[in-house]
């Protein structure tokens, strides 16, 4: 009968523990957050196509850009990316 309650016990805790709880819940969002973190979205998106606008541009005149260049676009993009999923988080579909 013990174990049964300890495991019973044991059950519950890690269900408690699984489940989130109100502290856990998403702050209020207020509209000038939506604002300003379309402001940093638009900003990223706006490095990035800078950032390729470069990038091709040095291919055209003859360059390579290398492994650095490569990888400056791709932090760029990863940068849009993260920005528009977090903007889109914060405002909404």
């Amino acid at each position: 009968m013990d174990s049964l309650r300890l495991l019973a016990g044991a059950a519950a805790a890690a269900l408690a523990f699984a489940l989130p709880s109100a502290a856990h819940a998403a702050p209020a969002v207020t509209p000038g957050d939506c604002h300003k973190a379309r402001a940093v979205a638009e900003m990223a998106e706006k490095d990035y196509q800078d950032m390729v606008k470069w990038y091709k541009g040095l291919i055209a005149q003859g360059g390579h850009p290398g492994t650095i260049g490569e990888q400056a676009v791709a932090d760029a993009e990863a940068d849009r990316d993260r920005t528009a999923s977090q903007a889109q988080r914060i405002c909404g579909p």
